[in-house]
Parts: C-alpha cells; sequence; structure tokens
C-alpha cells in the first residue's frame, strides 16, 4: 500500500499532483487516461490503504475512465 501511495503522490508520465489543504490531487494526463484509469482503479480497490481515494469520471466517457481523484492520506 505504501508503494502506490508513492507511486500517486510522486508525478509521473501518467499524471500530475496539485498539493490540496488536505492531502493531494492527481490529475490524468489526457493521453495517458487509460493507465491513470487503471492506477486509480487500483487505488480504490485497496480496502485497507493508509488513504482515501475520491475519483472523479470522465462524463462524456462510458468505459469507466477517470480524469482527476484526490487522495487524503489517513
Amino acid at each position: 500500500m505504501t508503494d502506490l501511495l508513492a507511486r500517486l503522490s510522486s508525478e509521473s508520465d501518467i499524471h500530475n499532483v496539485e498539493a490540496a489543504e488536505v492531502g493531494f490531487s492527481i490529475i490524468a494526463k489526457p493521453e495517458r487516461i487509460a493507465d491513470f484509469s487503471l492506477m486509480v482503479r487500483a487505488a480504490l480497490d485497496c480496502p485497507d490503504a493508509p488513504f482515501v481515494v475520491f475519483a472523479t469520471p470522465i462524463e462524456s466517457a462510458q468505459d469507466g475512465h477517470y480524469e482527476r481523484a484526490h487522495v487524503l492520506p489517513l
């Protein structure tokens, strides 16, 4: 779980990171939406994770892709 949190909180070729008052937001790079969505789904599927994820789906997507997520470390 710690590796996933480290991956989420570090900018990459998949996403950018924006600091927030509490936690941080991750924003998909447009050309990597599918990879970003896989990473977000992995974070959402971690029931014992040391963080909570609130994901924003792409409104026009029927395939469950996400464009951003907010991560709150516990």
